[in-house]
């Protein structure tokens, strides 16, 4: 607990976020991107998850949708049924 209030320390004051029908799926894998992604992903990264990950990278922000867990039915709104 002790590192997530450290964490938020650091971050106060200026803050960014991010909205929009980005249509990013991404995933679980983290590699490389630890400090911006969290461990509760769903399936793979699409292209967008990817486009998405490294603009996060890029400006030091958070996939917040990542960070904390949810039951698998509340992480993604919809599926296409051709991938």
């Amino acid at each position: 607990m002790m590192r997530y209030k450290q964490q938020l320390t650091k971050y106060q004051g200026d803050e960014s976020i991010v909205l929009g029908d980005i249509n990013a799926k991404v995933g679980e894998d983290k590699s490389g991107r630890e400090k911006n992604m969290g461990k509760h992903g769903v399936g793979s990264m699409n292209e967008n998850g990817e486009l998405f990950a490294d603009f996060s990278v890029l400006n030091n922000l958070v996939i917040g949708g990542s960070i904390f867990p949810h039951k698998r039915h509340h992480k993604s709104t919809w599926i296409s049924p051709d991938g």
